[in-house]
C-alpha cells in the first residue's frame, strides 16, 4: 500500500504556477524557477532503484494506446483478416464440453491450424458432438493417465486452448507446449487458459465486497458450489507457473443463447454480465495470433449488436502482465507513467481503454475518421460526404 501511495503522491506533486517543465532539460520552459521540479525526479528515480531487480521491460507504456496507430499496432502484433496464419498443430482439452466443441470448429472454420487434437474421454460423445468426418482432427482419448497420453498422442503440437473445468493434465499440457512454435509464433502465447471471471472475489476482504456489492454480492460469489471459483483459481496458478507462454482468458456468465457480438476486455476482476459461448470460442482462437496478451489475465463480456474488431492488439496492449499487478509491479508502472509526462492517472488510462472498445466499426480507430465519414465507411476504405482527413470541405454552419 506504502508503494502505491508513493506512486500516487509522485504523480500528484505540484509544478509551478506558468511551468511547462522539461525532463529532458530538467528546467521550465518559461525560464523562471528552475530545477523546481528536481524533487520529482528524486523521487522517481528513487523507486527505480527499488525496482532494479525488475528486467528493464518496466517502461514499457502501460495505458493509452494512439487510436491513430490502432491499425498499424493490429497488423504488427494481432492477427489480421486475409493475413496467412501460420501453420501449427493445436490441442484442445475438454474437446466435447460445450465450449470445447465451439472452439475446435472455429479452428477448422479459421484456419489458424491445420491440425486439430482433439483431447476427450468419451469416444462416443466425441462421434456426437465433433465433426470426427473431417481429415484434420486427431482424436486423443485419456483415460486414467492423462501426462501418458498427452506424451503419445499429442506429438507435434504447438500450441494448446485449455476448455476443460478439471486442472487434471493441465501442468503436463503447458510444459509439452512450453517449447513448442516456431518464429511465426512471434512471441503469442502457446497455452491459452478458459478460466471464470468472479474467481478472486470470495478472496476480498470484506470492506472490498461491501463496497463493489455488484460484482462480490452476486450468486456464483455468495455461493460458489463445490468451491468451483477455488478450483479454478488453483488451475490459474498452475498455468502461470508452468513457464508456458499463456494468457488466460475469464468469460462472464456463458449463455448458449446470448447474441454473438464483440468481446469486451478488461481486468480486475471486475466484469459482470453475460458472454456469448459462440464469442467466447471466436476470442479463445483469436487469442493465438495475439502477442500483446501473453502472460496476462483478462477478462469478457460480450457486447451484442457491435461487429469484432479485425484484431485485438489495441485493446490488449494496455492491460498489465501477471507480473505487473503485484505492488511493485504498480510501482514501476507509476513511475513509467510519470516519465512519460505523468498527463494521466491510471483510472484515466483504464476509462480511456475501456471506452475506445465501444467504438463503432471494425478499425476501431476514431482518430483516423474525416469529418462526415462514418465508421463503417472508414471500415472499407470509403471517403466521407466531406472529404479526406485534412481536407474536409466543412460547411459554414452544421445543421443537426
Amino acid at each position: 500500500a506504502c508503494l502505491t501511495a508513493t506512486c500516487e503522491f509522485v504523480e500528484s506533486l505540484p509544478m509551478q504556477r506558468g511551468c511547462n517543465f522539461s525532463t529532458r532539460r530538467g528546467q521550465c520552459s518559461s525560464g523562471r524557477g528552475r530545477w523546481h521540479e528536481v524533487p520529482r525526479l528524486v523521487i522517481a528515480f528513487g523507486a527505480m532503484l527499488l525496482c532494479s531487480k525488475v528486467p528493464t521491460a518496466w517502461v514499457r507504456p502501460t495505458g493509452l494506446v494512439a487510436r491513430g496507430a490502432g491499425a498499424a499496432a493490429a497488423a504488427a502484433d494481432g492477427a489480421q483478416e486475409g493475413a496467412q496464419p501460420p501453420r501449427r498443430v493445436v490441442a484442445v482439452a475438454g474437446a466435447t464440453g460445450r465450449t470445447g466443441r465451439l472452439v475446435v470448429r472455429e479452428l477448422l472454420r479459421s484456419g489458424r491450424a491445420t491440425e486439430v487434437c482433439v483431447l476427450v474421454r468419451n469416444a462416443t460423445k466425441a462421434a456426437e458432438v465433433l465433426p470426427l468426418d473431417d481429415a484434420r482432427l486427431r482424436v486423443v482419448l485419456l483415460g486414467s493417465d492423462a501426462a501418458g497420453a498427452f506424451a503419445s498422442g499429442c506429438e507435434g503440437v504447438d500450441a494448446a486452448i485449455w476448455c476443460s473445468d478439471g486442472q487434471d493434465g493441465i501442468v503436463e499440457m503447458a510444459r509439452l507446449v512450453k517449447d513448442a512454435g516456431d518464429a511465426s509464433s512471434k512471441g503469442a502465447p502457446r497455452m491459452v487458459m478458459c478460466s471464470s471471471a468472479a474467481i478472486t472475489r470470495p478472496t476480498w476482504p470484506k470492506g472490498k465486497q461491501n463496497m463493489f456489492p455488484g460484482v462480490a454480492d452476486i450468486p456464483i460469489v455468495r455461493l460458489n458450489p463445490g468451491n468451483l471459483l477455488g478450483k479454478k483459481r488453483a488451475a490459474e496458478a498452475l498455468v502461470r507457473t508452468s513457464g508456458a507462454p499463456y494468457v488466460i482468458l475469464r468469460p462472464t456468465g456463458l449463455r448458449d443463447d446470448w447474441p454473438v457480438g464483440r468481446p469486451l476486455l478488461s481486468q480486475g476482476d471486475f466484469a459482470v454480465g453475460r458472454t456469448s459461448r459462440v464469442d467466447l470460442a471466436s476470442m479463445l482462437v483469436a487469442l493465438l495470433d495475439e502477442p500483446s496478451s501473453t502472460g496476462k489475465t483478462v477478462e469478457m463480456l460480450s457486447v451484442a449488436g457491435y461487429p469484432k474488431p479485425v484484431g485485438y492488439a489495441s485493446a490488449l496492449a494496455p492491460l498489465l502482465r501477471d507480473a505487473e499487478l503485484g505492488l511493485a509491479g504498480r510501482l514501476r508502472c507509476g513511475v513509467a507513467r510519470l516519465l512519460r509526462g505523468g498527463g494521466a492517472s491510471a483510472a484515466d488510462e483504464a476509462k480511456y481503454g475501456l471506452l475506445q472498445q465501444l467504438l463503432p466499426g471494425e478499425n476501431q480507430d476514431s482518430a483516423s475518421l474525416a469529418m462526415g465519414q462514418t465508421y463503417e465507411q472508414n471500415d472499407k476504405g470509403q471517403e466521407g460526404r466531406l472529404g479526406p482527413r485534412g481536407e474536409e470541405r466543412v460547411p459554414a454552419s452544421m445543421n443537426r
